[in-house]
């Protein structure tokens, strides 16, 4: 994915997805430092439409809510017998499938306990 590619994703469903959500009266857009992710384009952008962008450290999972679903997808598939690459993305589709508003809900509600953790470490490491 190249920055072009990054942007059209964000034009095509940010605002939907924070519709689907139940957040768009109090949606922020949180970034980190992924080079497409702060290109020039898509920072105008964002910028123009979203002005409350919340921006974190590089390298900087605690604050990253998508780690945490990066982390629960495997685990998930995990519980299936997969045998070959046609039965991992059927899994893939229907795991990915099954997450829902509650569960990214539950990761933004964590983010404050996230928040105050790493405010607390200055930066260091986190129990995260």
């Amino acid at each position: 994915m190249n920055k072009y590619v990054y942007l059209d994703i964000l034009k095509r469903n940010l605002k939907q997805t924070a519709s689907n959500l139940g957040i768009s009266r109090h949606f922020k857009l949180y970034t980190d430092n992924v080079k497409k992710h702060i290109a020039d384009i898509c920072k105008l952008w964002v910028l123009y439409h979203y002005p409350g962008v919340i921006k974190t450290p590089a390298q900087s999972p605690d604050l990253n809510p998508i780690e945490k679903v990066w982390d629960h997808l495997p685990q998930k598939i995990n519980e299936h017998n997969i045998s070959n690459k046609q039965e991992l993305r059927k899994r893939l589709i229907e795991e990915s499938a099954k997450i829902n508003g509650s569960f990214s809900a539950k990761l933004i509600k964590a983010m404050s306990t996230r928040l105050r953790e790493v405010i607390k470490c200055k930066d260091g490491p986190t129990r995260y």
